[in-house]
């Protein structure tokens, strides 16, 4: 039913006005706050608004294109209750945003203004301060993130640009978790600090109890970024003290007179001339920071740096990169790996040549720390694909890993696409290939339908133990015992009997081995005729075996 029915007659019988209709209505509430001055032709739609834990004269909206539905953020910013240098504040904003191009600066998609404000679309991002910007280590420090925010300001300051509200508040996050650098309202050359530090007071993010900067900053022969500089030792005190008591977002409120001490040794010899700076004389000293040996030797740094800039990489340096990668991600947040290596990597196998062997232990190594439903979208797909490889470098990798990945995979992608694919291992040319298949049946069997097991999987064990190769029928006599637990008994009694058989007459000393641990292991699968008069046989040869640990065993 109609909420809004028009009365008796289509008018208003005490007006003569016409009833408006629901969508009037609807139209009339979006002029009141800006959204119905949008003209028709603005590619993006402005959806619900963000809570923030902060006043600010800007509000964060979520929106779509229109064309693709993709989505973005759109900050609003309204004209109605700023003064004339707010709005000028704003105004500049949105140019800086269009106008500034770095990887580290967020990126601005459009923009436009009205009558009642205006309107820049940017990038999906979330303000760092929100408490819902992405997932992120809470004890970690995020010294990737803190890293890409220094070498945004960087290029600020290399262009003659003063940044001016600098500091958390400035740092947008990306769902991935990349730090952009953004809120330029104050941005400018020939800025003057003292008039930088007035204006900071009317267009920053309104944060209770949280540090100004000093008024000392407008002192003649403090240069004119040392508000920026300041800034930097804000963020530094606020990403490693926060992180340090696990409590990020707008409540945690830095301590400068204390920050230093949760900083890494390095950054803290340079924090007081962050915090007062003087004279620079053509120094940068954001420049300097990001050369510092606690940046260029970080594992976080390292790792994205280099992923960053690979398709520029020799084929020397991506082989000593993806070598030494597994050893890199130990000393890595874990979040940075699931969030923005593992998206680079799954990137990076896709590359011709031999990226895909070589990326993929590490994919692997993320891999298993993912939740279940995100390991099945992001890299069970990936598993699935490459077992079908030619390429003998990753079915190993693969084989190899199998066990820390097994419970991840669901049982219709294990019978329908990977093990089909991995049974041709059985027979394959090489070695390490057939050796690596038969050590992953221990993972498959439990997971396999019976009718796979009971007609493919105990002939080709049996099988392997014909295999030229010493230690695969060895392998084969440890597997089979192995996977007698998940056998119908019946099975399982009738692939031992024969895997034992062969094993007690085999040349490899290991292997003989093997096979009278295997049968002490798994006796009570045997009668006791059956083990008088299939078992001691053998059993009593290998009592004067040649070998003598053989007859000990």
């Amino acid at each position: 039913p109609n909420p809004f029915p028009p009365p008796s007659g289509g008018a208003d019988a005490g007006s003569g006005r016409i009833a408006a209709s629901p969508a009037a209505m609807f139209k009339s509430i979006l002029s009141k706050v800006g959204f119905g001055e949008l003209p028709s032709s603005f590619g993006f739609a402005v959806g619900e608004k963000v809570d923030l834990p902060f006043q600010w004269h800007w509000d964060l909206h979520k929106g779509q294109k229109k064309s693709d539905g993709s989505v973005v953020s759109v900050f609003v910013c309204g004209k109605k209750d700023l003064d004339s240098q707010q709005v000028a504040a704003a105004k500049n904003a949105v140019q800086m945003a269009k106008t500034l191009r770095h990887t580290r600066i967020v990126r601005a998609l459009d923009s436009i203004e009205v009558d009642s404000g205006f309107y820049l679309v940017t990038e999906p991002v979330m303000p760092l301060l929100s408490g819902q910007a992405a997932d992120r280590d809470e004890r970690e420090p995020a010294v990737w993130g803190l890293y890409e925010a220094l070498e945004g300001l960087a290029f600020l300051h290399q262009s003659g640009l003063t940044h001016g509200l600098f500091g958390p508040s400035a740092i947008l996050v990306t769902p991935r978790g990349d730090y952009r650098l953004g809120v330029f309202d104050l941005c400018r050359k020939d800025a003057d600090a003292a008039a930088l530090l007035m204006q900071r007071r009317r267009c920053s993010v309104g944060l209770i109890g949280w540090p100004d900067p000093p008024a000392y900053l407008q002192e003649s022969g403090a240069p004119t970024v040392g508000v920026d500089l300041w800034g930097v030792a804000l963020l530094a005190a606020y990403i490693f003290g926060a992180a340090k008591a696990s409590r990020p977002g707008a409540d945690f409120r830095p301590d400068m007179a204390r920050a230093a001490q949760d900083l890494p040794p390095e950054l803290r010899k340079r924090f007081p001339e962050l915090v007062k700076p003087g004279p620079l004389k053509g120094r940068s000293p954001v420049a300097e920071l990001l050369e510092l040996p606690f940046f260029q030797q970080h594992s976080s740094v390292r790792i994205m740096s280099f992923l960053g800039s690979l398709h520029i990489k020799s084929i020397e340096e991506k082989d000593a990169f993806f070598e030494a990668l597994p050893k890199l991600l130990e000393s890595s947040p874990q979040t940075l790996q699931t969030r923005q290596v593992l998206p680079e990597l799954l990137e990076a196998q896709k590359f011709p040549g031999q990226e895909a062997a070589q990326v993929l232990p590490a994919i692997l190594k993320i891999g298993i720390r993912l939740k279940d439903d995100e390991f099945k979208d992001k890299v069970a797909p990936l598993v699935a694909q490459l077992f079908s490889s030619p390429d003998r470098a990753i079915r190993f990798r693969l084989l190899s890993s199998l066990g820390e990945m097994i419970d991840l995979l669901d049982d219709r992608l294990i019978n329908d696409k990977i093990f089909p694919e991995c049974v041709n291992g059985f027979t394959d040319s090489s070695g390490p290939i057939r050796e690596a298949t038969v050590k992953s049946l221990i993972f498959f069997v439990p997971r396999l339908q019976a009718k796979t097991v009971e007609g493919r999987v105990v002939k080709l064990l049996v099988k392997m133990m014909q295999d030229p190769e010493a230690s695969i029928r060895t392998n084969a006599v440890i597997c089979s015992g192995r996977i007698s637990v998940h056998l119908p008994p019946a099975i399982a009694n009738q692939t031992l009997a024969a895997v034992l058989a062969a094993g007690f007459k085999d040349p490899f000393a290991p292997c003989r081995s093997a096979t009278l641990k295997t049968l002490l292991a798994t006796c009570a699968l045997f009668t006791t005729e059956e083990l008088a008069n299939r078992m001691m046989p053998g059993v009593c040869q290998r009592l004067v075996d040649p070998d003598p640990g053989v007859s000990q065993s």
